[in-house]
């Protein structure tokens, strides 16, 4: 692949790149968020491809690449504050022309590799986000799915004798093949490694399941027209502090659940349960709106204070294909990893 200066390929990170990604503030106009543990998180990326943008030995843009099989996970887009123009005004020709030239170039350029080349490019972008709609439009990419950022929380949440942790095993194996093989974007390395599973057993026989994932943001605004407020106010209000400790949010993200027979009651004791071995107060689940069990169950679980709250927003799944091919219209649910959203 070719890339021309100030652009660098590297597949490594270093300190500059770090420093980079701890100052990128994500989300809309409404709720906005830092990722914490970032140190730990670029260890753990699959393949990375490090697309810089260097000056002067300092690191100014970078945008990061998970070289998954046929399918490249668009993971961090960051560029310097000062090279972005500022909010609802105009992009200056300097970012127009130079930085989408040679990005657009290095896309095009991904599709036609020697050693190894993507079927597409994908990322999970906030609609509302004006920079992260930039990316999109500017480089080709387009929605192909609705992802529902869906809470659960409980201020104390109750032990579940029935919810265990434990490790992958051939059932769960099988059943997360089986529910989620044939799914595009199908990917397994953060599901069967790192963090563990957890079962829902009932009469000695496991009714559910679900991965986990742990993660911490510093959220900077709350959603809604008073974010800012709320997110001073938060702290001092009973219940809301609990599931919502804007500092350090510390929260379990979950992916791949299975259960027999889609039964609210069930995910609501799994769920719980999690909270408690977890020492956490919410979770976020991140489900294509199509997936089968989401939609069986999104209307008769109690989410929680948080739901309430915040409601289900949504993300968009944008892909970049080959130019000239067909734009692909996902009519079935997408495979969803905790991990890429943390």
């Amino acid at each position: 692949m070719k890339i021309n200066p100030p652009f660098v390929l590297r597949e490594s990170y270093n300190d500059d790149v770090l420093e980079l990604l701890k100052s990128v503030t994500l989300g809309s106009n409404g709720a906005r968020y830092q990722h914490q543990r970032l140190e730990q998180r670029i260890k753990q990326v699959y393949r990375p491809l490090f697309l810089n943008l260097e000056r002067n030995d300092k690191v100014l843009g970078n945008i990061t690449f998970c070289r998954r099989p046929k399918n490249w996970y668009v993971r961090y887009f960051a560029f310097d504050l000062g090279m972005q123009a500022a909010s609802k005004q105009p992009r200056s020709k300097a970012t127009n022309s130079g930085l989408k030239k040679r990005i657009g170039g290095f896309f095009d350029d991904a599709f036609e590799g020697k050693e190894e080349s993507p079927d597409l490019f994908y990322a999970y972008i906030d609609p509302r986000n004006e920079r992260s709609l930039w990316m999109s439009q500017n480089f080709e990419f387009y929605t192909a799915a609705k992802i529902a950022t869906q809470s659960f929380s409980r201020v104390k949440p109750k032990e579940k004798k029935e919810v265990e942790a434990t490790k992958v095993n051939d059932f769960i194996r099988e059943k997360v093949e089986e529910s989620y093989g044939n799914r595009p974007l199908y990917f397994t390395k953060h599901t069967f490694n790192e963090d563990p599973f957890y079962t829902l057993t009932i009469n000695g026989k496991i009714v559910a399941f679900a991965k986990t994932h742990s993660a911490e943001w510093k959220i900077t605004r709350l959603p809604g027209k008073n974010g800012g407020l709320m997110r001073n106010i938060i702290p001092f209000v009973p219940g809301l502090r609990k599931v919502i400790r804007p500092n350090s949010h510390v929260f379990t993200v979950v992916d791949s659940i299975w259960s027999q027979e889609s039964k609210a009651e069930h995910l609501e004791m799994l769920f719980e349960g999690i909270l408690f071995h977890e020492k956490t107060n919410t979770i976020i689940w991140w489900a294509d709106k199509k997936e089968p069990i989401y939609s069986r169950i999104k209307d008769k679980v109690n989410w929680g204070l948080l739901n309430k709250v915040n409601g289900v927003q949504e993300v968009d799944l944008v892909i970049r294909t080959p130019k000239g091919e067909q734009k692909i219209d996902y009519d079935v649910p997408t495979y969803v990893t905790g991990f890429d959203f943390i």
